[in-house]
């Protein structure tokens, strides 16, 4: 095959092609090169979900403390038992 054949081959395309695939190789490269990048976000993902489940906790006790204190919990139970049993009768 000719020079002229081979290109003609190829394609308009193929030299875009190539680049595309050469930038992004070079993209990936540079993702690599900064190591650091990704376990500073890994650990601002652990912090922010260590933060957010002592919240959760943090609000589950003072919601746990009042149930406890008011005594809505047990008539609430108290009630779906009642209703319960009255059902099953």
């Amino acid at each position: 095959m000719s020079e002229r054949s081979t290109a003609h081959a190829a394609g308009p395309h193929a030299q875009v092609r190539r680049t595309r695939r050469l930038d992004a190789d070079q993209a990936d490269a540079t993702v690599a090169s900064d190591p650091t990048e990704a376990t500073d976000e890994a650990g601002q993902t652990t912090a922010e979900y260590a933060l957010l489940t002592g919240a959760i906790a943090l609000l589950v006790a003072a919601v746990t403390a009042w149930a406890t204190s008011t005594g809505k919990i047990g008539r609430l139970l108290d009630a779906v038992f009642n209703y319960l049993t009255k059902a099953i009768s």
